[in-house]
């Protein structure tokens, strides 16, 4: 999101906004929920520093595309989940809690991602292997929700991760995977005290599967959450949706902050 909608969140500041764009550490670097921890240790600085840096600390909201958007959802929906804080920044006496999130075609159920990339393989099980970078690079996106969790190496394919899944037994050994995979999907964690969340999704996303935000959407609705889902049936995985979901995100998250 760097990229795509820097330039007019830095417009944002004349209006007296303050925008902030964290680095995380990558899957490369170490897996599911490195990531997650420091965009928590992030948001956990910015109300210790509140004062400093002349930011409201009840008025943070999130931003975020892809993969940027899962963590955005995950800043969203899991504030009340200590497991997943970390301790990356210190700062543990504030809470990682924010007041709003915009989130751009996002995955959002691992569990199902997998399944439903299981479902479409074809030929032999290939080993799971390389970075998150790499297999987007290569049209292997499916693949990504194993990898973030670490289950790569000889012997370890989407399909037999899949099986492991649908055994659904706690006693398997590659359980925690299946386990890890949950705690770090954001529809786990929908209920009725989530702040308001808009959800954006291309129809012809060939990354996410478009129903990864249909499912987040549905979920929050039926816990009672504050949830509004746009549709772009032309497009894509980004980089935008065009112009006016794009202004339509930045004004969601206004009126709520």
């Amino acid at each position: 999101q760097k990229a795509v909608y820097c330039r007019d969140l830095v417009r944002l500041t004349k209006e007296g906004y303050t925008v902030v764009c964290p680095d995380y550490r990558l899957v490369s670097q170490s897996i599911f929920p490195a990531c997650i921890h420091d965009v928590k240790g992030v948001v956990r600085f910015l109300k210790a520093n509140g004062e400093k840096y002349n930011i409201d600390p009840n008025r943070i909201g999130a931003l975020g595309n892809s993969a940027g958007g899962c963590l955005a959802s995950m800043l969203a929906l899991s504030a009340n989940c200590r497991e997943l804080e970390g301790e990356v920044g210190g700062n543990l006496e504030y809470d990682s809690s924010i007041k709003a999130a915009a989130i751009f075609y996002a995955p959002a159920d691992l569990c199902q991602s997998i399944r439903t990339s299981a479902a479409a393989l074809s030929g032999p099980p290939k080993d799971l292997i390389g970075t998150e970078i790499e297999n987007v690079g290569n049209d292997n996106a499916g693949i990504i929700p194993a990898l973030i969790v670490g289950y790569t190496g000889p012997g370890r394919s989407l399909f037999t991760l899949n099986q492991v899944l649908e055994r659904n037994d706690p006693g398997d050994p590659d359980w925690h995977f299946i386990e890890l995979t949950r705690k770090c999907s954001p529809v786990t964690y929908a209920g009725a005290d989530c702040p308001p969340v808009a959800i954006f999704q291309g129809g012809r996303d060939t990354i996410v599967e478009p129903d990864q935000s249909e499912i987040l959407y549905h979920a929050l609705v039926k816990a009672g959450a504050d949830a509004t889902f746009v549709a772009c049936s032309g497009g894509g995985h980004g980089p935008s949706l065009g112009e006016e979901i794009d202004q339509f995100a930045y004004n969601f998250l206004k009126k709520r902050l």
